[in-house]
């Protein structure tokens, strides 16, 4: 879903904050500045807003028929994380939540939770790449945490993953980035490998 211009823009701000009685003119006042300050989660949550006021007003937007499609990843030696395209928005998350959802991307078959303690050196390299400036010390005991099984620290770091991603990207769009799976089962990332870039 894209802002396509100008007056696309102040339409979405008119249907919130008028009634019913919507004239489709282009309004005096420019937005335009305005959404371009905006922060993407800001952004996602007024088209929220607006697909929810051209409901209530009968009216059907294109962005409501197209299917939500996932975005590519470009993720670099630094593991800086932009969706979209090399110059697109960059994904930022805390510094263990993205080294395990780095790890879960370079193994989109799956990874089986009690065999988690078999990525500990890989966890290691990541996390020192992600946060170059920690204590090895530190960086050794952060992972052991994370792979330990009987510690906490995987699931709540995989929860925290799972709600950002839910927070910036569009229902529907951000189930291809979340961590899923059953007891038992490998869990995964669903999107497409080749959607993924590794620079």
């Amino acid at each position: 879903m894209m802002i396509r211009g100008n007056i696309e823009s102040q339409l979405m701000w008119r249907l919130l904050f008028q009634g019913a009685q919507v004239e489709l003119q282009e309004p005096a006042a420019d937005y335009s500045g305005m959404l371009d300050c905006m922060e993407a989660a800001e952004l996602l949550t007024l088209m929220e807003k607006v697909q929810k006021r051209l409901h209530e007003l009968g009216l059907e937007a294109e962005c409501q028929k197209e299917e939500a499609e996932p975005v590519e990843l470009f993720i670099d030696e630094h593991y800086m994380i932009r969706m979209g395209g090399a110059d697109g928005m960059i994904l930022r998350l805390r510094p263990l939540v993205k080294t395990l959802f780095i790890l879960f991307l370079k193994h989109p078959e799956g990874i089986v939770l009690k065999q988690r303690d078999c990525y500990r050196e890989e966890l290691e390299r990541i996390y020192s790449t992600v946060n170059p400036n920690t204590d090895r010390d530190d960086v050794k005991a952060r992972i052991a945490r994370l792979v330990d099984l009987q510690d906490n620290s995987f699931s709540e770091k995989a929860s925290v993953l799972n709600a950002r991603l839910g927070e910036l990207l569009p229902e529907g769009i951000a189930e291809n980035y979340k961590i899923q799976g059953y007891n038992g089962c490998p869990r995964r990332i669903i999107l497409n490998p080749l959607l993924v870039h590794w620079e």
